[in-house]
């Protein structure tokens, strides 16, 4: 639902859960992604 642009009280509505609950679960999830990147350089064809 955050993909399609939905508010969070507007997840909380349609979930059943409290906004605090949901924000809280967000900043946990966020919290769990990893921040950095490794980027690996493609092999060239030949």
């Amino acid at each position: 639902m955050l993909l399609e642009r939905l508010a969070l009280a507007a997840i909380a509505r349609i979930t059943g859960v409290s906004e605090r609950w949901l924000q809280m679960y967000v900043n946990q999830k966020y919290s769990q992604t990893p921040q950095e990147v490794e980027v690996t350089q493609k092999k060239q064809a030949s």
